[in-house]
């Protein structure tokens, strides 16, 4: 059974309550992890609540936990200013399930369509961190450690590495305010910061091979994506 699960602050609940009701399943189907006290949510989606320090991985996590719970084999995360079509979640299940991947995500574009998995260099992301749909018949999950940013590039490696790899494929989606909240919050900006030398300690040897990949490719003019 597939769920989706959205953390939010608030921010933007005019187009919450519109992905909620485009995104072709019931609201008991639909766990909302509730960041900040008072806010208010459609009648009949699943309400859960984490006041704490800023993680986006610990609410996606929440709202993993309680998708699966409930029953879900698979689970939708999205950010709370997506647009969706009504088969977009149908199309990446299949693709999950085709596949036998730990993660399906929209494609990049310039980027192939279809399964990665195993090679990690040249690193390039496959998984877009607002919008990606995980297997829960795997162990993956996110990495609390990071609390902001890079935890979708983490995510990434492991599904790749360590589990089935990542489906990317061509769907109907669009995200709305993309890097809006950190540009415009300095304590998020911070939180980026630190996410990032933590990505260093954790990816450094990947990220070395990469430079020194694409250094070497582009004096052949080769193609340097991964």
């Amino acid at each position: 059974m597939l769920f989706m699960t959205v953390p939010t602050a608030g921010s933007h609940p005019e187009l919450l309550s519109q992905l909620i009701q485009d995104c072709g399943l019931p609201p008991s189907q639909i766990v909302i992890v509730a960041t900040r006290p008072n806010l208010s949510f459609p009648e009949g989606v699943i309400r859960v609540e984490d006041f704490g320090p800023i993680n986006i991985q610990r609410w996606w996590n929440l709202g993993i936990t309680e998708s699966q719970r409930r029953g879900a084999t698979a689970v939708a995360v999205l950010n709370d200013d997506m647009w969706v079509a009504p088969e977009t979640f149908s199309e990446l299940h299949e693709s999950l399930l085709s596949s036998g991947a730990a993660i399906a995500s929209p494609h990049r574009e310039g980027e192939r369509v279809g399964l990665s998995k195993g090679r990690l260099v040249p690193y390039t992301p496959k998984i877009w961190g607002c919008l990606w749909m995980l297997n829960l018949s795997t162990d993956l999950r996110p990495n609390d450690e990071y609390h902001w940013w890079f935890g979708d590039n983490d995510l990434d490696i492991r599904a790749r590495r360590d589990f089935g790899g990542v489906v990317t494929r061509e769907v109907r989606y669009e995200h709305l305010h993309p890097g809006e909240g950190t540009g415009m919050n300095p304590v998020l900006a911070e939180l980026a910061t630190q996410d990032a030398l933590v990505y260093q300690r954790d990816y450094a040897r990947i990220q070395t091979l990469t430079r020194w990949w694409k250094r070497i490719a582009s004096l052949f003019g080769k193609d340097v994506r991964g």
